[in-house]
């Protein structure tokens, strides 16, 4: 008889399997952002084609020719389109998740994604009580973010570099229409707090707090394509993703409706149309004034209180490193390439 010889043990290293674990929560989560991003780019060529069609027949019913070209008034319309494509796409693959009573409302949940470890295990996600006060600090705080950008590019004007916005020319040209409104104001800020605030950061929470808000928000700054747009959407994202973590998905909503709607939609717009180019500028230097003052002041006051909580939910050390993860490099590396894509237009046009 030969004796049976046992197969040697692989030692277990708890330091690999941690970084093993972290990375693939993150891949996991980056992949369904990258789907997500995607879907909204087949909205948008879904829409332009049905709308191309439709131009083209009016275009040969009076005679005329069509040159491809799709007027600014139907920007509204493919934005709606595409968000409500992705939308649709991130209810199918996460619906367990959205369609919970927890998932809009905060508190104590039962996990359904991530790795088996996490899923039944019963964890907290807002549920703390919004005050009215705390409400109008928030405000502030989202006056702050606007004013630091546009001082930033006030100040890269004086050394004649102006930094422009594609984006915001783009919206600008076709603000008049429902349809943009609509986008702006409403659906755009649900639907994107719902992938950004909802699931995504959602799905990266256990790799704790801080973590999951700064990467929320800097991948919420990346989607947006735009350097300007883009660093207000990071700053702000990182306000979201707390209000959204310690409070409720819907606080972030608000919070981020009545920015896009209130602050840079309907007052923005109402003064533009009734002030001189002088008296619109004197404003814009006015609000940003009392936005940055607004949220040094309330820095100096709660300062203290984040600085505790940064390192309460701070992450364990390497944690940052799942960033190299092969989806969050694909996100990042792609939209990076837009960003430059539509700067560089934006400039030679």
């Amino acid at each position: 008889m030969q004796p049976v010889l046992a197969a040697p043990a692989i030692p277990f290293d708890p330091r690999k399997a941690w970084r093993t674990w972290r990375r693939r929560i993150v891949t996991r989560a980056m992949g369904l952002t990258l789907a997500y991003e995607g879907m909204m780019y087949v909205g948008v060529f879904l829409s332009s084609i049905v709308i191309s069609i439709v131009l083209g027949f009016e275009a040969g019913a009076t005679g005329g020719t069509y040159n491809g070209d799709i007027p600014s008034k139907w920007e509204g319309i493919i934005s709606l389109v595409s968000v409500f494509t992705a939308f649709i796409f991130l209810l199918l693959m996460r619906r367990r998740d959205i369609l919970t009573r927890e998932f809009w409302l905060g508190g104590p949940h039962m996990d359904t994604y991530g790795e088996p470890n996490q899923r039944g295990r019963v964890s907290q996600y807002g549920g703390g009580r919004m005050r009215p006060q705390w409400f109008l600090l928030f405000i502030v705080l989202g006056l702050g973010v606007q004013g630091a950008v546009t001082l930033g590019q006030m100040l890269l004007s004086f050394v004649h570099f102006d930094l422009i916005s594609p984006t915001s020319d783009s919206i600008n040209e076709s603000a008049t229409m429902v349809s943009m409104w609509l986008y702006i104001g409403l659906v755009g800020p649900v639907c994107e707090e719902v992938m950004f605030r909802g699931v995504l950061m959602k799905e990266l929470k256990p790799l704790g707090r801080n973590f999951a808000i700064v990467t929320s928000a800097l991948v919420f700054g990346l989607f947006h394509d735009d350097v300007v747009q883009g660093a207000f959407a990071f700053l702000f994202g990182l306000l979201l993703g707390f209000v959204a973590m310690e409070y409720s998905l819907v606080w972030s909503i608000a919070l981020h409706i009545f920015n896009n709607a209130v602050l840079s939609g309907v007052v923005d717009t109402l003064l533009a149309g009734q002030l001189s180019d002088t008296g619109y500028t004197v404003y814009s230097i006015i609000l940003m004034l009392v936005g940055v003052l607004g949220a040094a002041i309330v820095f100096a006051v709660y300062g203290k209180g984040l600085v505790r909580y940064r390192r309460t939910h701070r992450s364990a050390p390497g944690t940052y490193a799942s960033w190299a993860s092969p989806t969050f490099i694909v996100f990042v590396v792609a939209n990076v390439i837009l960003t430059a894509l539509s700067l560089f237009v934006a400039l030679m046009g």
